[in-house]
């Protein structure tokens, strides 16, 4: 790219030196193309057999690396080769369609041998930077995010020299490189999420007699006709609020009775309020759990909704806001799972629970969904007196929700830190965002991109019980 005189073809037929010494010369050029060097495709040596050689090469660097995560104690996942093939059909194309514009279509070979070279060593730094420790991507900050996708943005901007280089193209025809790669090359992987690991970690049966007996519990006819009894009990010791003092409500759901991290989860959050933010007499919690049907109620859309309906009446309407926190899985579908073995509860909507915060007449609201798929509670709740927060985008995971944990990836960075430093919502958010990424990088996984949409509305409110917070003022419940 230095002149505007096209290179000579590259060397298509292997030399001497066997597939073996063809395949270092190719290793050595991938190296070479990646760090921008002008030498790059004299060490080029392209064949259909050198291409054949280069992607087994990267499909067995992914496998390795995802076995390597693991830690060896896994097991095979099928569903992962197809992910493997997901780059060559691109790869392959961007090099015909250079060599097309090029006038050359006899180059294409030898493109794609070069991309297949650069991207082979751009996955040997990124598999490298996936398996640092959580601590040194902590201690990146918020670099961190740079620093995972640097690899990415090189071997884009060397796919452009390397298809230049390969194809021979004329100065003026060059920004056909840039428009193949971005096109060809950087988009795919951005916009199509074909990731799927082809060694998992073994999910070994865990026998337990201890938790099988308080499984069943739940399936208990005490347990069904206590639950109203449960449910009024808790409503009736929800204290109104005081005119002239605003206040905040808390109403604490934790959706999935199939695991504790839930229960944790909003047990920790409701502890968190009555601690920082003057929650005792105002918090309600409903949780699915097999542990807690006994002294707890559940988390049922008709619990829900009558816990709104409770929790609407004792506010102050023009001066309190509720805090409603949910956390569960989430599907694709946006439907926030609410469920306790051996009963069938309705999955919760974004559209539902609009009309159920609408029916009950709560006008401010602090709305967190913590789920996978959360984002698409945002915009159907969105509104000038809410703030709506959600721990992952639409269409992407959030992370962290095993059975031991004490948190999940979003619940730890925006309540157990964020929100132990701030009483802002919205500076706890900001944090939380940036820690969310820097750990899901640390461990390779794909970014959730927590959701935030917050109206004037609302700001004024949270920010006059800020102001009652920090002067010290508390409500006498």
């Amino acid at each position: 790219m230095e002149t505007d005189k096209a290179e000579s073809p590259p060397v298509i037929q292997p030399k001497a030196g066997g597939l073996l010494g063809d395949l270092g010369c190719n290793l050595r050029a991938g190296c070479l193309f990646l760090a921008l060097h002008p030498s790059a495709l004299r060490s080029l040596r392209a064949s259909v057999p050198q291409l054949i050689l280069l992607l087994l090469l990267d499909m067995l660097l992914g496998g390795a690396l995802d076995f390597w995560r693991v830690g060896g104690a896994g097991e095979f996942n099928s569903a992962g080769l197809l992910p493997l093939f997901f780059g060559i059909p691109w790869l392959l194309l961007a090099a015909w369609a250079t060599a097309r514009i090029a006038g050359n279509e006899g180059r294409a070979v030898a493109g794609a041998v070069a991309l297949a070279a650069l991207w082979l060593a751009a996955s040997v730094i990124w598999g490298g930077l996936s398996l640092l420790p959580e601590s040194a991507w902590l201690a990146f900050g918020e670099a961190a995010v740079v620093v995972w996708w640097a690899p990415f943005g090189l071997g884009l901007l060397a796919s452009v020299a390397a298809l230049v280089r390969a194809a021979g193209l004329e100065r003026e025809r060059r920004v056909a490189a840039v428009l193949v790669t971005i096109v060809l090359i950087g988009l795919p992987p951005l916009v199509i999420d074909e990731k799927e690991s082809l060694w998992l970690a073994r999910q070994e049966p865990i026998v337990d007699t201890t938790a099988q007996a308080r499984r069943l519990r739940s399936a208990s006819e005490s347990v069904l006709y206590a639950q109203p009894r449960l449910l009024e009990e808790t409503l009736d010791r929800v204290t109104p609020g005081r005119p002239g003092v605003p206040e905040l409500f808390l109403l604490a759901v934790g959706g999935h009775g199939g695991q504790d991290v839930f229960l944790r989860e909003v047990q920790s959050v409701e502890a968190l309020f009555e601690e920082r933010f003057d929650t005792a007499g105002h918090s309600v919690t409903l949780v699915n759990n097999p542990g807690t049907v006994a002294e707890r109620p559940i988390a049922s859309v008709t619990a829900l909704a009558r816990s709104l309906a409770v929790i609407g009446q004792r506010m102050n309407r023009d001066e309190d806001v509720l805090v409603l926190f949910m956390t569960s899985h989430g599907s694709p579908e946006h439907r926030f799972d609410l469920s306790l073995w051996p009963f069938r509860f309705d999955d919760l909507t974004p559209e539902r629970l609009h009309e159920m915060l609408q029916a009950a007449g709560i006008r401010y609201q602090v709305v967190v969904v913590s789920a996978c798929y959360s984002g698409g509670f945002v915009p159907p709740l969105s509104g000038n007196d809410s703030l709506v927060i959600s721990a992952a985008r639409r269409d992407r995971n959030s992370h962290g929700c095993s059975h031991e944990a004490d948190w999940t990836f979003f619940g730890r960075a925006f309540f157990d830190e964020a929100l132990r430093k701030t009483l802002s919502f919205e500076m706890a958010f900001d944090q939380a965002r940036r820690t969310v990424a820097e750990r899901e990088a640390a461990e390779g996984l794909e970014a959730s991109e927590p959701q935030i949409a917050i109206g004037n509305g609302i700001r004024v409110a949270l920010g006059a019980i800020e102001r009652r917070l920090e002067t010290g003022g508390r409500s006498r419940h």
